[in-house]
């Protein structure tokens, strides 16, 4: 999982509907389940909206203070593995930056979801793990790029700090079980393609507008996203990171 990809992704969070699976079994509290879903998914993107601004604001000021701190630090950088590393170590510091805004956002979303259930247990499992991503998101400490690149050059770039090192082994931890498969799609996809068979007329209004209002947050954080790393890339001394 790369952050280029999760910048990406981002701008396909109104894309998500498939065609829906076959009808199951369903039990009294599969739409009982569906409804709370939605009804925090809704408060959710509410909550997204209303921070965007902000959380724009704060990806923007994470490259700027890099920017500032270590001007021209990858110039001279050997173009190896270790280097896509801190690149990408670089880039996911801009891309959960702009998550901090969201936190008690994104901490309701969890605690409103993560005990949820359906007779579907794919469905019960891909949205505990997104509650559980949620929380592992919202408590992911961002590290000291300046710092870590500093040490890679002291170490005359034989490896990267084991600081670097933990933070991207973590971000992959965690965003692991963001793609599902196979086919693979995102689990955002395929928690909404397993929820349409308990949907009802109300639900499917409720689901499109919280898809009108996920895909504006997810368009301006992807626009915001690509330009701080475009912007950073060029003050560290690269082309790309």
């Amino acid at each position: 999982m790369t952050v280029s990809r999760l910048f990406a992704g981002l701008a396909c969070v109104g894309s998500l509907y498939v065609p829906a699976p076959v009808l199951a079994a369903h039990r009294p509290g599969d739409a009982a389940a569906t409804e709370a879903y939605l009804r925090a998914s809704e408060a959710y993107a509410r909550g997204a909206n209303a921070e965007v601004g902000v959380s724009v604001a704060a990806i923007a000021a994470r490259a700027s203070e890099i920017a500032g701190a270590c001007p021209s630090a990858l110039t001279y950088a050997p173009r190896d593995a270790a280097f896509g590393e801190i690149g990408e170590e670089a880039s996911a510091t801009l891309f959960y930056a702009g998550f901090a805004p969201m936190s008690a956002t994104r901490l309701g979303f969890a605690r409103a979801v993560g005990r949820l259930s359906w007779s579907d247990r794919r469905l019960t499992r891909l949205v505990r793990s997104k509650a559980a991503e949620e929380v592992a998101l919202v408590e992911l400490a961002l590290p000291n790029v300046c710092a870590d690149i500093a040490a890679w050059k002291a170490n005359a770039y034989a490896a990267l700090p084991q600081s670097a090192t933990a933070f991207y082994g973590r971000v992959v931890a965690i965003e692991s079980g963001s793609y599902v498969g196979p086919p693979e799609v995102s689990r955002e996809a395929a928690i909404m393609r397993l929820l349409k068979p308990y949907e009802g007329l109300d639900e499917k209004r409720t689901m499109k507008r919280i898809n009108r209002r996920e895909q504006r947050v997810a368009v301006m954080l992807a626009a915001a996203g690509g330009a701080a790393q475009r912007g950073l890339a060029a003050a560290l001394g690269v082309s790309t990171l």
